[in-house]
């Protein structure tokens, strides 16, 4: 049987439809590592050491250095943040680079220059969401000033993930991997029987 306009009703169809979304996490604490780093080779040093004797305070160096250790690295996995992404749609494109041209003009730039700059218009187009560590995913909507200032905070290769899944979000066909999901040992299918 054929879908015809009587049989299948495309407008009920699509009114749920959302474009693809994607989402990049990033650390506004990423200053974090080097001191982790220098910590991760004091504490092979502490353990290669380790007697085993306790200090006067009843704790070994090496347990106050992995106490630190955990510390730090919660400090760095609380600020994470996930950005949420979505894909624009050709008409929210076509505007965007109307608006950016308009915006140009009169303006002595390079084109790579403006290029950058309509780089920021996209991504803050694209952002919808973000999920701070710990909290619910929340509605964002940032502007182009914005997203340079993060970039600026965050620096350009954290970026360039949200770019990077910006750009999975807009071009990639949807997918889903569910390989990771544990199967039940003694099945090669996951079922069980």
């Amino acid at each position: 049987m054929t879908a015809t306009p009587e049989t299948f009703d495309v407008e009920a169809w699509i009114k749920d439809a959302n474009l693809p979304r994607e989402s990049a996490t990033v650390y506004k604490r990423a200053d974090v590592i080097s001191k982790l780093t220098a910590l991760k080779h004091r504490i092979e040093i502490a353990r290669a050491d380790d007697n085993g004797e306790r200090t006067s305070g009843g704790k070994s160096e090496l347990q106050r250095l992995e106490e630190e250790y955990v510390n730090l690295l919660k400090v760095f996995s609380d600020s994470a943040i996930t950005v949420h992404v979505r894909a624009l749609s050709r008409q929210e494109l076509r505007d965007l680079r109307e608006a950016h041209t308009k915006a140009m003009e009169g303006k002595d730039l390079k084109p790579a220059e403006e290029n950058e700059l309509f780089g920021y218009d996209l991504l803050a187009a694209a952002i919808v969401a973000v999920e701070p560590a710990g909290k619910p995913e929340q509605p964002a909507s940032l502007t182009t000033d914005q997203v340079r200032a993060l970039e600026e905070a965050i620096g350009a290769t954290q970026l360039t993930s949200i770019l990077a899944a910006r750009q999975t979000a807009q071009n990639a066909l949807p997918t889903v991997d569910a390989d990771f999901l544990h199967r039940p040992s003694g099945t090669s299918d996951g079922s069980r029987g």
